[in-house]
């Protein structure tokens, strides 16, 4: 069984206790942080109204953002092991 701690984090100005895997709690507050961030940057541009809406806009903000990455992680994954195939090929 994983303990678990209670964590405060802030959203939208709202406190939120959440309870997280102990050990994971700065990995929780860094998610909300960016959370809230990108939930600011929306109700900032004025364009989005409703809560729901916003909420929406920033899960599909923040899905791009890793599927960006993740392409990029594989891109440096790709030019890793080839750089690993010529150093081993150079080396024998």
């Amino acid at each position: 069984m994983t303990d678990l701690e209670a964590v405060q984090v802030t959203i939208l100005e709202q406190n939120y206790t959440l309870t997280c895997p102990t050990g994971k709690e700065a990995n929780l507050r860094r998610a909300a942080e960016t959370l809230d961030k990108t939930l600011q940057n929306i109700k900032a541009s004025g364009r989005v109204m409703g809560l729901e809406r916003m909420a929406v806009m920033a899960a599909l903000n923040m899905s791009a953002e890793l599927i960006d990455t993740q392409m990029q992680l594989e891109t440096l994954e790709t030019a890793l092991a080839q750089l690993d195939k010529t150093v081993t090929d150079t080396l024998n």
